[in-house]
Protein backbone atom coordinates (compact mmCIF):
# COMPACT_ATOMS: atom_id res chain seq x y z
CA UNK A 1 0.00 0.00 0.00
CA UNK A 2 2.82 2.13 0.84
CA UNK A 3 4.59 2.27 -2.99
CA UNK A 4 1.25 2.58 -3.86
CA UNK A 5 0.72 6.21 -2.48
CA UNK A 6 4.39 6.66 -3.47
CA UNK A 7 3.79 5.62 -7.07
CA UNK A 8 0.57 7.25 -7.54
CA UNK A 9 1.90 10.91 -7.15
CA UNK A 10 4.40 10.29 -10.18
CA UNK A 11 1.56 8.45 -12.27
CA UNK A 12 -0.20 11.34 -12.55
CA UNK A 13 2.63 13.44 -13.68
CA UNK A 14 3.60 10.76 -15.88
CA UNK A 15 0.02 11.02 -17.27
CA UNK A 16 0.04 14.70 -17.55
CA UNK A 17 3.20 14.56 -19.60
CA UNK A 18 1.80 12.21 -21.70
CA UNK A 19 -1.24 14.16 -22.19
CA UNK A 20 0.50 17.35 -22.69
CA UNK A 21 4.09 16.25 -24.97
CA UNK A 22 2.67 12.89 -26.31
CA UNK A 23 1.80 14.43 -29.75
CA UNK A 24 5.50 16.55 -29.66
CA UNK A 25 7.02 13.10 -28.99
CA UNK A 26 5.33 11.25 -31.52
CA UNK A 27 5.42 13.65 -34.02
CA UNK A 28 9.43 14.03 -33.72
CA UNK A 29 10.38 9.86 -33.63
CA UNK A 30 7.95 9.77 -36.72
CA UNK A 31 10.13 12.83 -38.06
CA UNK A 32 13.19 10.53 -37.57
CA UNK A 33 11.77 6.66 -38.78
CA UNK A 34 8.95 7.47 -40.49
CA UNK A 35 7.47 4.34 -39.41
CA UNK A 36 4.16 5.38 -37.50
CA UNK A 37 4.06 1.85 -35.78
CA UNK A 38 7.90 2.29 -35.14
CA UNK A 39 7.10 6.23 -33.88
CA UNK A 40 4.49 4.96 -31.17
CA UNK A 41 6.30 2.27 -30.22
CA UNK A 42 9.50 4.73 -29.30
CA UNK A 43 7.18 7.40 -27.99
CA UNK A 44 6.22 4.43 -25.34
CA UNK A 45 9.83 4.07 -24.98
CA UNK A 46 10.62 7.62 -23.82
CA UNK A 47 7.75 7.63 -21.31
CA UNK A 48 8.48 4.66 -19.72
CA UNK A 49 12.25 6.19 -19.39
CA UNK A 50 10.82 9.35 -18.66
CA UNK A 51 9.30 7.62 -15.60
CA UNK A 52 11.82 5.46 -14.27
CA UNK A 53 13.94 8.58 -14.20
CA UNK A 54 11.83 11.14 -13.19
CA UNK A 55 13.58 11.69 -9.43
CA UNK A 56 16.92 12.18 -11.93
CA UNK A 57 15.04 15.56 -13.51
CA UNK A 58 17.12 18.51 -12.40
CA UNK A 59 15.17 21.45 -14.01
CA UNK A 60 18.17 22.25 -16.26
CA UNK A 61 15.41 22.24 -19.00
CA UNK A 62 11.78 22.35 -19.31
CA UNK A 63 10.02 18.87 -19.31
CA UNK A 64 9.60 19.34 -23.04
CA UNK A 65 12.77 19.74 -24.07
CA UNK A 66 13.80 17.06 -21.82
CA UNK A 67 11.40 14.69 -23.17
CA UNK A 68 12.52 16.00 -26.74
CA UNK A 69 15.85 15.02 -25.82
CA UNK A 70 15.19 11.38 -24.60
CA UNK A 71 13.07 10.80 -28.17
CA UNK A 72 16.05 12.28 -29.90
CA UNK A 73 18.43 10.17 -28.40
CA UNK A 74 16.07 6.84 -28.39
CA UNK A 75 15.54 7.75 -31.95
CA UNK A 76 19.31 7.79 -33.22
CA UNK A 77 19.76 4.58 -30.71
CA UNK A 78 17.06 2.90 -33.38
CA UNK A 79 18.38 4.36 -36.85
CA UNK A 80 21.98 2.88 -35.22
CA UNK A 81 20.71 -0.36 -34.61
CA UNK A 82 21.43 -4.01 -36.25
CA UNK A 83 17.52 -4.58 -36.62
CA UNK A 84 17.06 -1.37 -38.36
CA UNK A 85 19.70 -1.20 -40.67
CA UNK A 86 18.80 -5.14 -41.68
CA UNK A 87 14.84 -4.40 -41.22
CA UNK A 88 13.32 -4.10 -44.59
CA UNK A 89 11.85 -0.93 -45.33
CA UNK A 90 7.88 -0.66 -44.91
CA UNK A 91 6.85 1.62 -48.06
CA UNK A 92 3.25 1.55 -47.25
CA UNK A 93 2.49 4.96 -47.40
CA UNK A 94 1.13 6.35 -43.59
CA UNK A 95 -2.41 6.88 -45.24
CA UNK A 96 -2.89 3.59 -45.98
CA UNK A 97 -2.76 2.31 -43.16
CA UNK A 98 -5.10 2.08 -40.21
CA UNK A 99 -4.97 2.55 -36.97
CA UNK A 100 -7.32 3.67 -33.51
CA UNK A 101 -4.66 6.86 -32.62
CA UNK A 102 -6.78 8.97 -35.40
CA UNK A 103 -6.17 11.98 -33.72
CA UNK A 104 -2.39 11.50 -33.59
CA UNK A 105 -2.39 9.24 -37.05
CA UNK A 106 -3.89 12.98 -38.65
CA UNK A 107 -1.18 14.95 -37.14
CA UNK A 108 1.42 12.71 -38.57
CA UNK A 109 -0.23 12.06 -42.34
CA UNK A 110 -0.45 16.13 -42.21
CA UNK A 111 3.41 16.43 -41.40
CA UNK A 112 4.19 13.29 -43.90
CA UNK A 113 2.01 15.15 -47.10
CA UNK A 114 3.75 18.34 -46.54
CA UNK A 115 5.80 19.31 -49.25
CA UNK A 116 8.46 21.13 -47.16
CA UNK A 117 8.68 18.46 -44.48
CA UNK A 118 9.27 15.52 -47.28
CA UNK A 119 12.50 17.85 -48.59
CA UNK A 120 13.35 18.07 -45.19
CA UNK A 121 12.99 14.21 -44.44
CA UNK A 122 16.01 13.38 -47.37
CA UNK A 123 18.56 15.64 -45.12
CA UNK A 124 21.09 13.75 -43.25
CA UNK A 125 19.57 13.09 -39.50
CA UNK A 126 21.93 16.10 -38.24
CA UNK A 127 20.16 18.38 -40.17
CA UNK A 128 16.88 16.90 -40.18
CA UNK A 129 16.66 17.17 -36.44
CA UNK A 130 17.45 20.25 -36.35
CA UNK A 131 15.12 22.20 -38.59
CA UNK A 132 12.62 20.13 -36.79
CA UNK A 133 13.11 20.79 -33.56
CA UNK A 134 13.34 24.66 -34.32
CA UNK A 135 11.04 25.05 -37.12
CA UNK A 136 8.13 22.52 -36.12
CA UNK A 137 8.22 21.41 -32.52
CA UNK A 138 9.13 25.68 -32.42
CA UNK A 139 12.26 25.34 -30.08
CA UNK A 140 14.82 28.50 -28.80
CA UNK A 141 18.23 27.48 -30.66
CA UNK A 142 19.08 27.11 -26.91
CA UNK A 143 17.04 24.41 -25.97
CA UNK A 144 17.68 22.46 -29.63
CA UNK A 145 21.34 22.19 -28.23
CA UNK A 146 19.90 21.05 -24.67
CA UNK A 147 17.79 18.27 -26.62
CA UNK A 148 20.48 17.73 -29.42
CA UNK A 149 23.54 17.87 -26.71
CA UNK A 150 25.54 20.28 -28.64
CA UNK A 151 26.64 23.83 -28.60
CA UNK A 152 24.19 26.79 -29.53
CA UNK A 153 27.07 27.26 -32.52
CA UNK A 154 26.54 23.75 -33.83
CA UNK A 155 22.82 24.45 -33.71
CA UNK A 156 23.15 28.07 -35.84
CA UNK A 157 25.81 26.19 -38.19
CA UNK A 158 23.70 23.24 -38.89
CA UNK A 159 20.38 25.71 -39.65
CA UNK A 160 22.75 26.86 -41.84
CA UNK A 161 24.00 24.28 -43.74
CA UNK A 162 20.68 22.66 -43.70
CA UNK A 163 18.65 25.57 -45.16
CA UNK A 164 20.89 25.37 -48.38
CA UNK A 165 20.46 21.92 -48.17
CA UNK A 166 17.06 22.46 -49.29
CA UNK A 167 17.78 25.31 -51.43
CA UNK A 168 19.39 22.59 -53.85
CA UNK A 169 16.73 19.97 -53.38
CA UNK A 170 13.91 22.83 -54.01
CA UNK A 171 16.75 23.82 -57.63
CA UNK A 172 16.42 20.34 -58.61
CA UNK A 173 19.82 19.12 -56.77
CA UNK A 174 20.38 15.36 -54.78
CA UNK A 175 21.30 15.62 -51.36
CA UNK A 176 24.59 13.70 -51.16
CA UNK A 177 25.14 11.48 -47.78
CA UNK A 178 21.12 11.32 -47.37
CA UNK A 179 19.39 9.27 -45.10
Amino acid sequence: MEDRQQNGPDALVLDEWMKTYGRDVINLAYAYVHNYHQAQDITQDVFLKAFSRMHTFRGDSSIKTWLLSITANRCRDYLRSWSKRNELFDETPISMKHSADDTERAATERLASDELWQAVSQLPVPYREVLILYYQRELSSQEVALVLDITEQSVRTRLHRARAMLREIYKGGEVHGAN
